[in-house]
């Protein structure tokens, strides 16, 4: 309970600004948010898993029986479009 708050605060971040940015970039980009949420001490998971944190295990295999790759990459997208309330923006490099 102690680390619900930043995971919430990481997983909302992640879920509004990332689906523009390439995966090292997307990387980048959790790597500064853990630094400031340090900086003011505000407690998080060190092993937060977006994909598991923001879907779950039978949503992952239904996109696989779909034929969605299953790298990161790819999972991470489904996840930003799944939840996203209007028109999320994503880039898929693959293309």
């Amino acid at each position: 309970m102690s680390c619900l708050l930043g995971d919430v605060l990481l997983s909302a971040a992640f879920l509004t600004y990332t689906g523009f940015f390439d995966h090292f970039y997307r990387h980048f980009l959790n790597s500064e948010w853990r630094y400031f949420l340090d900086q003011i001490g505000l407690k998080y998971r060190s092993d937060l898993s977006y994909m598991e944190f923001l879907s779950k295990p039978t949503d992952r295999l239904q996109w696989q029986v779909q034929e969605l790759p299953n790298d990161e990459l790819c999972i991470e997208n489904a996840i930003i479009l799944k939840r996203y309330n209007r028109y999320p923006l994503v880039i898929d490099p693959s293309d």
